[in-house]
């Protein structure tokens, strides 16, 4: 059934517009459906009720009866929205309680707090979309202002115009600093879609949503005209059309910014039409949050998991590479933020889910403004962090087959790692163009990878330190270890030197593109910077590799397979990570430092398997020492080793 309620004057002009103009999380509601006329009664509820009661007492009956009759259609759209109300919903509550709280005459701020309230819980309930999918576009609104809204409102949107004066209500000012500071451009979006019944302005539903938006936004850089646009202001698009003026420069202050009022015009003014497109998604992530949240309140924490798993794999992994070119510290604290709400869940905790669920909304919001900055940095962090485990590797396992006198398998070597270049190009482009991976499965891909390169890594590690005792009879030694090296197959190495190579490469190649994104104009400083990168994890594997060389034997054993037990410490820990986040593992969080170059997360599924690697290695090297101080003397010069073959 379909519910029609009617605005008034009191109504439009507190619209700031006048007489012109389961399992899985819900699916996104109908642009214009009940749903969102809930939300707009709310909005208008929680924005006008100061001006019908005040003291606790009704200052304008008008008004006052007005507003009880939205409460009361609303109460019936979410009724018949609902149905049968079940015993987790929050909706039907939610609005019971604001309509008491109107009924009591209570104190303006306490109503429009429990209408902010029972409006997040309908967007939650109905999957309502409070975003634009797209970017506001400034000259597509111009040009839609200049030719439906300007004969009313005024080309500066003051409403002084010939056929403003024959209205009855006149349109309100959109300069009005006053009555602008309580709207926000959702509440203006919602005007624009059902229109105001009952006067001139008609619905633009005509309009599609995207021009419905960008009208909604010009509205407030029309408010904000001729004020100069002082400190820039990084807010997510999700925030920015939500949250008023006054909300925008009270979360900017809590920011620390330096001039609040000046960020909020800033705002309104250039970011809006200038936001980038990851906030869209961030407004995705955040709407699946408050979605896990009620399922949590509700007492269903499998429901709950699965919507934050949700809002991970659909809402910020997709993200994650663009926004990790922005802020690598502030990616790293969502992710580990998302690990620890999941924990909260697994526990059957709600104030702790909660808890956790607000900081990491806190951190979504602050992650997805703003842009690149320093692009030549950013691109030398990424090539020079992508390649240290990789050249490492690589100059380690070069370093060892030389000084086995082996030079004729750095053949296989180099083919490993130069095999995984394009290699990872090619997967990259696979999984964008042809297989088209979802985010849990891309979570298994290089989860599984990490730990096949961990697996081998620890074994050549262990290998190594386990014949660290064995300087003293380093002829003897070395005719073995050629041999084995030749049983073994030098395909071993070549698989190891391309495991650890393509891991990096197909990651940089994502790193790469996103930053160009994040950087237009100054892709030039992109690749300069990759560059250097690139000449650093060079310089950085030719001095390993030539220190290393200088070593006895013995030591030198040691030292590479230290170096190997990190990698595969490293290469264990990423890889259950990456299976911990996609949904594969139960995630088991801990208090413990979160160290992301070596792979140190603060779950027990990474750091049970990164202490037996190290316990097990360790373990491996003390048999060793021991086995060195109890050895005899080596054999007499040109005598053949006991052990030795005959």
């Amino acid at each position: 059934m379909k519910f029609i309620f009617r605005i008034g004057a009191p109504a439009l002009a507190a619209l700031g517009l006048g007489a012109c103009a389961s399992s899985a999380p819900p699916p996104v509601a109908p642009d214009g459906g009940d749903a969102q006329r809930l939300v707009a009664l709310l909005d208008y509820v929680g924005g006008d009720y100061g001006r019908a009661v005040q003291g606790g007492q009704v200052v304008s009956a008008f008004e006052y009866e007005e507003q009880l009759r939205f409460l009361s259609d609303a109460r019936r759209m979410a009724g018949a929205l609902v149905g049968p109300s079940p015993a987790d919903d929050r909706v039907l509550p939610a609005l019971a309680h604001v309509d008491a709280l109107v009924r009591a005459k209570a104190d303006a701020r306490e109503v429009t707090r429990a209408c902010r309230s029972a409006r997040e819980d309908a967007i939650a309930r109905f999957g309502l979309r409070t975003t634009p999918t797209e970017r506001p576009s400034l000259e597509r609104a111009q040009r839609l202002y200049a030719e439906g809204c300007a004969p009313c409102h005024g080309a500066r949107g003051d409403a002084d115009t010939e056929r403003a004066r024959t209205l009855d209500p006149q349109p309100a000012s959109f300069r009005d600093p006053e009555r602008l500071g309580g709207l926000a451009p959702y509440r203006v979006y919602n005007a624009l879609t059902f229109g105001v019944p009952g006067t001139a302005m008609a619905s633009f539903d005509a309009l599609s949503p995207a021009d419905r938006w960008s009208l909604a936004f010009y509205v407030f850089r029309l408010g904000h005209a001729g004020d100069a646009a002082g400190a820039p202001a990084a807010m997510p698009l999700a925030d920015l059309a939500i949250r008023t003026d006054h909300e925008l420069e009270e979360s900017l202050r809590a920011l620390g910014h330096p001039d609040p009022a000046a960020g909020v015009v800033h705002a309104r003014r250039e970011a809006a039409f200038e936001e980038p497109p990851a906030g869209v998604g961030i407004d995705a992530t955040r709407r699946l949050l408050r979605q896990s949240l009620r399922s949590a309140d509700a007492g269903d924490f499998r429901a709950a998991d699965r919507h934050a798993l949700d809002a991970y794999l659909q809402g910020f992994e997709p993200l994650e590479v663009r926004l990790r070119v922005r802020d690598p510290q502030g990616t790293l604290a969502v992710e580990g933020d998302f690990g620890h709400l999941r924990g909260a869940l697994a526990r059957d905790d709600a104030s702790a889910a909660r808890r956790h669920a607000e900081a990491l909304d806190g951190r979504l919001a602050r992650l997805g403004g703003g842009a690149t900055s320093r692009p030549r940095l950013a691109a030398f962090v990424i090539y020079f962090r992508e390649g240290v485990e990789a050249a490492l590797l690589v100059a380690a396992l070069l370093a060892g087959v030389v000084r086995l006198g082996r030079a004729d398998a750095r053949r296989f070597i180099h083919f490993g790692w130069l095999a995984a270049l394009p290699a990872g190009a090619l997967t990259w482009w696979l999984a964008a163009r042809v297989v088209r991976l979802g985010a849990d499965r891309r979570e298994l891909v290089e989860g599984v990878v990490g730990l096949l390169a961990a697996a081998v890594l620890f074994s050549v590690s262990f290998w190594m330190i386990s014949r660290a005792e064995s300087r003293h009879w380093m002829g003897y030694l070395r005719r073995q270890l050629e041999t084995t090296l030749s049983r073994r197959s030098l395909y071993l190495l070549a698989t190891l030197s391309f495991l650890a190579v393509y891991r990096e490469a197909a990651e940089t190649i994502l790193f790469t593109q996103a930053l160009l994104m994040e950087s237009a104009g100054r892709q030039a400083q992109v690749w300069t910077g990759a560059t250097l990168g690139l000449l650093a994890v060079a310089a950085l594997g030719a001095a390993m590799g030539r220190s290393v060389m200088k070593l006895p034997l013995g030591p030198f054993f040691a030292v590479s397979g230290v170096l190997l037990c990190l990698l595969a410490v490293s290469f264990a820990g990423s890889g259950l990570h990456e299976l911990v986040a996609g949904g594969y593992l139960a995630p088991r969080p801990v208090r413990f430092p979160t160290v992301a170059w070596l792979g140190v997360y603060p779950d027990l599924n990474g750091l049970l398997v990164q202490l037996a690697i190290v316990g097990v290695v360790a373990l491996s090297g003390l048999a060793a020492l021991r086995r060195r101080s109890e050895a005899p003397a080596p054999a007499a010069a040109g005598a053949p080793h006991p052990d030795s073959p005959a």
